[in-house]
């Protein structure tokens, strides 16, 4: 057979031509008993030429991949996000990935960019640096972990051939020390405060619950003849680290506790009748139980906001201070805060009793007049 004048061999197995209108060169061969033929995306012939010889060299030694179809960057959002529910993670996470997927989608949308094999390392950094100008570098930091993920993902699934991003390395901020307030403060707040947001100040207090978690604490959740507040993760309504745990009422808490209202209603505290809830016995908004507490410490003449201020977040560390203070183990105060970040064998062996519990939560003196001292005599 004679050779065909129109097509250049190069090596073995790779023979290129030109085609089309616009002349481009193309590559011709076969891999694994299949006949393919890509766009050497180039009208000059010295660079098709060297571009098809790596090709042959890559189809000798196996590690040819073909390109994938484009796939939208879109596409790949929602793919990755049916994947998350997949694997049954935790809905704060799903919302999260998919408020900054949007945002990046958004993002190389301005650049012209539509398909996640169009996107390069260039496009992340121009978008870090967008949101760097209106965004805390932790959150940006945040950002930046979830879309590398993705692509990571995309990587899995051969949406694309290579991840532009796998090479980049993130510098994760410095924890800040975030300052809480003193028993002399949270006594302050909470006689400034009126009913019910006194009650639930309280209970942030002298818990070391989360927000959110007392936003979801249901009136069988306060089991005041046992002595706990259990703080439960529920479908749908999970904890941050999606496990149960209890908390001992102090009996400074227990006197709050025992004036709740004792009506039916699923939630501990409910908020007041809306337009949206007429009725009410709809469960707190924790948006604005921040800023409730914002303007209460303000009054106050206390520092408030993230940097260098107090917010509802505060309480939480009020207790983890004030109970290491007082001389409490930080494995039982990571138990009762629901901590899982310690990756040590104890934080596996250890197991926290219900009267060792007790015992240490009547050892912390919440009450204003009362001293360590006193508390450990109670306990004797």
């Amino acid at each position: 057979m004679t050779e065909n004048p129109n097509r250049i061999r190069v090596g073995d197995r790779v023979a290129i031509f030109l085609r089309g209108k616009k002349r481009i060169w193309c590559a011709d061969f076969w891999q694994n008993n299949v006949h393919r033929r890509v766009s050497l995306k180039t009208g000059n012939r010295k660079t098709a030429i060297k571009r098809a010889t790596k090709l042959a060299a890559d189809l000798m030694h196996g590690t040819y991949h073909q390109a994938p179809k484009p796939t939208l960057m879109s596409q790949v959002a929602d793919d990755c996000i049916a994947f998350l529910r997949t694997e049954d993670r935790a809905r704060r996470t799903i919302v999260k990935y998919r408020g900054v997927l949007n945002q990046f989608i958004a993002f190389l949308a301005t650049q012209r960019v539509a398909n996640i094999g169009q996107a390069t390392a260039s496009h992340f950094d121009r978008f870090r640096s967008q949101r760097k100008a209106t965004r805390h570098v932790k959150t940006v930091y945040n950002e930046s972990v979830i879309i590398k993920q993705v692509f990571k993902w995309a990587r899995t699934r051969k949406l694309i051939v290579e991840n532009p991003l796998v090479e980049i390395r993130l510098n994760k901020p410095r924890l800040q020390v975030k300052i809480g307030p003193s028993l002399v403060q949270v006594d302050a707040i909470l006689a400034s405060a009126g009913e019910p947001l006194r009650s639930q100040l309280t209970v942030l207090s002298f818990t070391g619950m989360r927000a959110g978690e007392l936003q979801r604490l249901r009136v069988e959740d306060v089991d005041l003849k046992s002595g706990w507040i259990h703080i439960v993760s529920r479908q749908g309504a999970e904890t941050k680290t999606r496990t149960s745990r209890k908390v001992p009422v102090h009996r400074r808490l227990r006197e709050v506790l025992e004036q709740l209202p004792k009506d039916q209603r699923p939630w501990l505290f409910t908020a007041a009748p809306s337009k949206k809830y007429p009725d009410g016995g709809h469960n707190i908004n924790t948006r604005r139980l921040n800023e409730q507490f914002g303007r209460l410490v303000t009054k106050l003449g206390m520092p408030v906001g993230r940097e260098d201020g107090f917010v509802i977040h505060s309480l939480r560390h009020f207790f983890e201070t004030f109970t290491v203070h007082a001389g409490i183990p930080q494995r039982v105060i990571d138990t009762w805060l629901g901590r899982r970040s310690d990756q040590s064998m104890a934080a596996v062996y250890y197991r926290l009793g219900d009267e060792e519990s007790q015992a240490f939560m009547v050892k912390v003196p919440f009450s204003p007049t009362e001293t360590p001292a006193e508390s450990r005599k109670e306990v004797s």
